[in-house]
């Protein structure tokens, strides 16, 4: 059960950094916007829709999750006969899991929604990263898998700090690290990513994330964009 806890507060947290190589820097993040789909695709992103599957614990969950960009986002997984619920928007979080013996909804901890709220942007960290208030050091090269592969520093406008490393030939994200404090632990948290594949619309998502510690991986088998979501899948019930 500690996976699933991993995973649903670390999810979607990959990158955020200082710049003294900015050509550099911002030349390679070009590339990267290029591979995601390109500007004009990421720019138009309002909505995701999300199916797969979550590997962990020698259990096998399915997952669901809808996004509104920057506005909120309900993640969905069932598991021991229970439906358990996440959301997250930009104010505010909470949390319905029976799995962890909760019946009614709860306000998310403050650090639990400080780390989820990354992924209300469906357009990825590093796109238009300054407008956001990051700054990203390109700290050379590394090998991620045997492969070579850029490696970022990023440092979010909250001073929250991640590595991000750039695939050197296709320019993916294909590995994240973070330092997270949890529930008064500290956390180092690796988030790889691979098989690459493209929406109908030609934005490129990973099919596979694996994430330490906690041995999580998510498949994903199924990914729709710009669907109309409704503002209620993000409200919170009302306890009785």
């Amino acid at each position: 059960m500690r996976g699933i806890k991993i995973y649903t507060l670390m999810t979607g947290l990959l990158i955020a950094g200082i710049s003294t190589y900015a050509q550099t820097v911002d030349e390679i993040i070009t590339k990267n916007t290029v591979a995601m789909g390109g500007a004009d695709k990421l720019n138009g992103i309002k909505s995701q829709y999300m199916e797969g599957t979550m590997e962990v614990q020698g259990q096998t969950v399915p997952i669901k999750r809808w996004v509104k960009q920057d506005e909120g986002m309900r993640l969905e997984f069932s598991i021991m006969g229970t439906n358990n619920v996440q959301v997250v928007t930009r104010t505010a979080g909470w949390s319905l899991m029976p799995v962890m013996q909760q019946t009614e909804a709860q306000e998310m901890d403050p650090q639990m929604l400080k780390l989820m709220k990354s992924q209300l942007d469906l357009r990825g960290e590093l796109y238009d990263y300054k407008t956001k208030g990051k700054k990203v050091e390109l700290q050379g090269k590394d090998t991620v898998n045997g492969a070579p592969a850029y490696k970022l520093k990023v440092v979010a406008a909250d001073g929250a700090i991640g590595t991000a490393y750039l695939d050197a030939v296709t320019f993916l994200l294909v590995k994240a690290t973070n330092t997270l404090a949890v529930q008064g632990q500290t956390l180092e948290m690796t988030t790889l990513l691979s098989d690459y594949r493209k929406t109908p619309e030609g934005l490129s998502y990973p099919a596979v994330t694996e994430q330490n510690p906690g041995g999580v991986k998510i498949n994903v088998t199924k990914v729709e964009t710009n669907q109309t979501l409704a503002d209620s899948l993000f409200t919170k019930p009302v306890n009785k």
